[in-house]
């Protein structure tokens, strides 16, 4: 449930505190819900995406805001504040269209300077979701919404990177999609990791086929094929630790 009453916001158990932001950036309760159709009441969106505002959200809640004003932290060269939102679930499916639909209109209202960070709870889980922009130059051809594992709300602690709101933002994205808070090369890194999943899936499927082929060109042309693969996954092996 979220609570809008004295003090601060809170959705289910998570507050800005819990997640351990300064209570300076906590949003008073009085001012924290955002309520749905506000998302699309005068958006041109699709019957269908309405639908899952209205069928996998029930409540939306504005639980801290993290800036320089808020934090001392510097606003970074892209980043000037990040907003910390809490989703309250209908069911346990993240509602990832929803999440990539408001944070696409936030980047648009803010030219691009705001981010969100999402915190989606069930009951008592609680699951940490951003979205990131497409980055071609570094590998991520496409924006999407990316999110971290369910945990009990209690667990989870989100930590801010002194350096600048650049950092802060990339430190919660390596967070969430990497499993670290190193802000540097954060794009590249998860291009990495997805080329990575690509190469190991690809390396299972060669080996297969390899197993099963008993036409020897064939099986060499498999077996090339199989080495190139795990060269490459060891190239990116090691360009990932440099």
């Amino acid at each position: 449930m979220v609570k809008v009453g004295e003090g601060k916001a809170s959705c289910g158990q998570v507050t800005a505190m819990t997640l351990g932001l300064p209570s300076t950036t906590a949003v008073p309760a009085t001012r924290a819900r955002l309520p749905k159709d506000g998302f699309y009441r005068h958006a041109n969106m699709t019957a269908r995406l309405r639908r899952r505002f209205t069928d996998e959200v029930e409540s939306f809640v504005m639980l801290a805001q993290i800036s320089q004003s808020s934090t001392g932290i510097t606003a970074g060269d892209s980043v000037t504040a990040i907003y910390v939102m809490g989703v309250e679930l209908k069911q346990d499916r993240l509602p990832i269209e929803v999440l990539e639909h408001i944070a696409r209109v936030y980047g648009e209202q803010s030219r691009q300077r705001a981010r969100l960070l999402f915190v989606c709870v069930r009951r008592d889980v609680c699951t940490l979701a951003v979205f990131r922009s497409a980055n071609v130059a570094q590998g991520l051809m496409e924006g999407r919404v990316y999110a971290g594992e369910p945990e009990e709300a209690s667990r989870i602690h989100v930590r801010l990177d002194p350096l600048n709101l650049d950092a802060a933002w990339n430190a919660m994205c390596a967070q969430i999609i990497l499993g670290d808070t190193n802000p540097e090369r954060v794009d590249h890194r998860i291009a990495v990791k997805h080329r990575m999943v690509e190469l190991t899936r690809e390396i299972e499927r060669l080996q297969k086929a390899h197993n099963r082929t008993r036409q020897i060109v064939k099986r060499n042309e498999l077996w090339n094929q199989l080495q190139e693969a795990r060269l490459k996954r060891k190239n990116l092996e090691c360009d990932n630790l440099t």
